[in-house]
């Protein structure tokens, strides 16, 4: 079963903080995620073995500020990024923050 977010709720939901224009054409041009794959175990957390590295929008309506900070403590992350105010699609919306924050982890020793 494929699931997608409908097309006008799309922006309030996933992209809020994304000017409405450029909404609207993520929303007719997502991609549906299977249930399946919301649902399969992924087997061992890489964040157990890799550094990590967490950036999450404070008005995420996908996966709550509360839960993106936990992930990060739990994953003992070397660095974590809350943007005021950015929705889930932050690497559209907030994409020098996300950008620095990737290049931050490519240097890190």
């Amino acid at each position: 079963e494929d699931l997608y977010i409908q097309p006008a709720k799309f922006r309030a939901q996933f992209a809020a903080d994304v000017p409405a224009a450029r909404a609207a054409t993520m929303a007719a041009t997502q991609r549906p995620v299977t249930m399946a794959a919301l649902q399969e175990p992924s087997g061992v957390a890489s964040w157990k073995t890799l550094p990590s590295y967490m950036i999450y929008g404070s008005a995420d309506r996908n996966i709550p500020a509360a839960a993106m900070k936990f992930m990060a403590e739990r994953a003992h992350a070397r660095k974590t990024v809350e943007l005021p105010g950015a929705s889930h699609a932050l690497m559209v919306s907030q994409p020098g923050p996300v950008a620095t924050l990737i290049e931050e982890a490519a240097q890190a020793k």
